[in-house]
């Protein structure tokens, strides 16, 4: 008697463990069809808090720790050129950043002292139009020759807007030093306090990318009208024809208050980098976990969502640059052959 019960036992604990076996388990110890991850960690790099990368990536990190199984995702403040440095030493294993600095990067250009070998591309997300501004009434700046020597707010050290900055002003002949010898002044810090400055007349003029908007600029124009200044168009063809991720584009008329022209400006795209050693069974599913829950996005973040797309998930990339993980998804979706 005692013989049979203890061989039952035995006999339903093979059982046991053999249907384990069959598949991922939950901390309830019930099946889970989830994907696992090699790691229990997933740290993703974002902007600023107060940024419009911040909400993107607290939705990706409540997306993937629900998504995985057992993964706990978290993000960590930073910017364009940042977080691909932090990439690279393997602070972060993916992050927001944009196609310019990206491709910079990798050739070892603005903002990098070396290439680096360690980051690779998920995909492209949506434009970032970039805004240069000043008061309404500031009589003294009406094009971007007119900045020259006056007190400029950049945004976040670390960002990738004053890089693209920089080589957007190449194309008149500007550089820092020429801001220096004209008396000029540069500052930096998070976009609220640089629109505060610009409202307080601490600044004349405020770089910041928006989607299409700065909702920086948007609070302050209710009680301070702005104007954004104009690139001329034969500067912005001269930025799209260095293959450096920058496009000719112009920022939606009706964006402010007073302003319903399209404004000619340049373009820069956000996307999503990766460490280049992920697993590529990881990446293909943190990319298709993406890509498959936009609805998420939609609702936490509509107004940059409403971009996010598989027909420009290239803009700005080659291909080759590609994390095979996603690579693969790509593939299967169509958007490679």
């Amino acid at each position: 008697m005692k013989k049979s019960l203890i061989s039952g036992l035995f006999l339903l604990c093979i059982l046991l463990l053999a249907a384990c076996g069959n598949g991922e388990s939950t901390a309830s110890g019930e099946a889970s069809d989830k994907p696992s991850a090699p790691e229990k960690f997933l740290t993703i790099g974002s902007g600023p808090m107060g940024s419009g990368w911040y909400p993107i990536t607290t939705t990706m990190t409540e997306l993937f720790s629900e998504e995985f199984n057992n993964l706990n995702s978290t993000q960590l403040e930073g910017g364009s050129t940042a977080n691909l440095h932090s990439l690279e030493v393997g602070d972060i294993h993916m992050g927001l950043n944009y196609t310019t600095d990206f491709n910079a990067a990798l050739e070892g250009g603005d903002g990098f002292t070396e290439p680096l070998e360690n980051i690779a591309a998920l995909g492209t997300l949506y434009p970032v139009f970039q805004t240069i501004a000043t008061t309404g009434n500031n009589t003294q700046v009406n094009s971007i020759e007119d900045i020259v020597d006056k007190h400029i707010f950049l945004g976040p050290k670390g960002g990738g807007g004053p890089v693209a900055f920089w080589t957007m002003l190449e194309q008149y002949g500007i550089d820092e030093q020429t801001i220096t010898d004209a008396g000029g002044k540069l500052s930096y810090g998070n976009y609220s306090d640089g629109a505060s400055m610009l409202k307080d007349n601490n600044v004349d003029v405020y770089l910041a990318g928006g989607a299409p908007a700065v909702p920086a600029l948007q609070e302050m124009e209710v009680t301070n009208p702005i104007k954004v200044l104009e690139i001329d168009q034969d500067k912005l063809e001269q930025l799209e024809a260095m293959g450096l991720g920058i496009t000719a584009g112009a920022l939606p008329g009706g964006t402010y208050d007073g302003i319903e022209e399209d404004v000619p400006t340049y373009v820069i795209e956000t996307m999503i980098t990766v460490r280049a050693d992920l697993d590529e069974d990881y990446v293909y599913n943190i990319t298709k976990i993406f890509w498959e829950n936009l609805a998420t996005f939609e609702q936490q973040v509509p107004e940059r969502a409403k971009d996010f797309s598989l027909d420009t998930v290239l803009n700005g990339l080659d291909p080759e640059d590609l994390h095979p993980g996603a690579k693969k998804y790509y593939e299967e979706m169509g958007v490679l052959e």
